[in-house]
């Protein structure tokens, strides 16, 4: 949920579009870049800050947006941030309307980065020390401002008078609200009490669609999958023969058919719902290295021969999974699949944060990971490189020297088909050696009453959070 509130609260420079890489100004009006290694960012005069202590409405400057990729780069708590440490040299204010940057080697993302719907968010620089807790007050520049926020029960924003795109933003408010399950959701939804939702699975969206006449259903392609992460330098995972037990012995298809409802699909190292599937393995490709188009039947036969002659034949495996409803079962179908091949995999259930910090610090055996929605290759493929996506270290244990040089080759290469063909490289190296194995990708359901208009539901990712221009319609 904070993916859909915090970029209507906070101010961007800009947004580059994954699909086309094109870019988007928010806060931005006008980008330099001199050399690979310097952005010179102009800001708009007219961009203001909520009228809300202690900013009370003053205008948005380059100081701000300084602070405030300062202030991602030095969260300790950030995940993804290998370009805010290992990349970025200097942001500072060259005058209150010019942003400077400068960074350590040329890196085509720099621009995606800084316009990150995460790491691109504009703080007030009153604000950006760390110590300060902004998940209940924060304070933007964007087109609503906070004005509820129960972590449990629901956040409204209401509509920032001041914002610099006017008539936008078309709603006086905005609120989102918790449920402790889905028929209580869907039920809101019946009564009008809520105009849109996300639907758990297609099941329930095709009953709101059978049963609610007044509303659409909207699916996409979803940017998240699923993986298993396996730490590769320790028993029994450092033996190359387990991992590929395991990767021919999931039967994939079984896992689409009864979590996915049929809609999802196998996946590479990429997600090929990013940009239409250009930077990502052909699918003949990731059938081959999982084969995928021979009996299930053959395939664990063949695996419990590998698990056999690695010596690991009933060993006992923990799998850490979040205690997330979709993902426990997940976790059941993988512990029962790979029993079948002489596993004895065990579920570790953690609450989501203690999750979060055990795959961070690499403190498991084998972990589901449930991705965020990569617009870029450049994060689903960073968790391959030696330093991991936050540059320090791995947490698989994982470290090709092959694969390190072609992402870092990727990282600075300008021509788009020649970054591309290193990625394609870099990710057959990858599947080969198995420190993540990817389960499946799937599709999104919304439900929306009619009479909500402008929510262009063509438009995916982030690109979808950054639209302001919704309003009813209820004649």
């Amino acid at each position: 949920m904070g993916l859909q509130i915090f970029p209507r609260v906070y101010g961007y420079l800009l947004h580059v579009d994954p699909n086309d890489d094109s870019t988007v100004y928010d806060h931005a009006r006008s980008v330099e870049q001199p050399d690979a290694t310097t952005i010179i960012v102009h800001l708009r005069p007219d961009a203001r800050f909520h009228d809300i202590a202690p900013v009370s409405g003053r205008a948005v400057t380059a100081a701000d947006a300084a602070a405030s990729v300062l202030r991602y780069r030095d969260n300790q708590l950030v995940l993804n941030k290998t370009w805010h440490t290992k990349v970025l040299d200097t942001a500072a204010a060259f005058d209150p309307t010019t942003l400077w940057v400068t960074t350590t080697r040329p890196n085509i993302y720099s621009l995606s980065e800084l316009g990150g719907i995460s790491g691109g968010a504009i703080i007030p620089r009153e604000l950006a020390d760390l110590s300060l807790d902004l998940s209940l007050t924060g304070v933007g520049s964007g087109p609503f401002q906070l004005d509820h926020v129960s972590l449990n029960d629901s956040v409204r924003l209401v509509r920032h008078g001041a914002y610099f795109r006017p008539p936008l933003p078309y709603l006086d408010a905005m609120e989102w609200t918790i449920f402790a399950d889905d028929t209580s959701r869907v039920d809101a939804l019946a009564r009008q009490q809520i105009d849109v939702a996300a639907n758990h699975d297609r099941a329930e969206a095709q009953q709101i669609a059978a049963t609610l006449p007044g509303v659409d259903v909207n699916s996409e392609l979803s940017l998240a999958y699923l993986s298993l992460g396996l730490r590769v330098d320790r028993p029994p995972f450092i033996d190359p023969r387990v991992r590929e037990a395991i990767d021919i012995a999931l039967d994939r298809d079984v896992m689409i058919r009864d979590i996915a409802f049929g809609e999802g699909d196998i996946l590479g190292p990429v997600n090929p719902h990013i940009a239409g599937g250009y930077w990502s393995l052909q699918r003949a490709e990731i059938v081959a290295a999982q084969r995928g188009d021979e009996p299930v039947d053959q395939r664990r036969a063949d695996a419990r021969v590998m698990i056999e002659r690695a010596g690991v034949a009933g060993t006992h495996i923990r799998l850490q999974v979040a205690k997330v409803p979709q993902l426990l079962d997940v976790a059941s179908v993988v512990r029962e699949q790979l029993q079948r091949i002489g596993l004895v995999v065990e579920l570790e259930t953690l609450d989501l944060l203690s999750w979060f910090l055990g795959f961070r610090r690499g403190e498991f055996e084998m972990t589901l990971i449930s991705h965020l929605p990569y617009e870029w290759p450049d994060a689903p493929t960073r968790m391959y490189h030696s330093g991991g996506v936050d540059g320090t270290q791995s947490p698989f244990g994982f470290a090709d020297a092959a694969v390190d040089r072609l992402l870092e080759e990727s990282w600075g290469e300008p021509d788009g088909a020649v970054r591309r063909h290193t990625l394609l490289e870099a990710q057959r190296l990858m599947i080969d050696a198995r420190p993540m194995i990817q389960l499946f990708t799937n599709k999104a359901y919304t439900s929306a009453w009619r009479y909500v208009q402008g929510r262009q539901p063509g438009l995916t990712g982030s690109m979808a959070h950054y639209n302001y221009e919704q309003w009813l319609d209820r004649r």
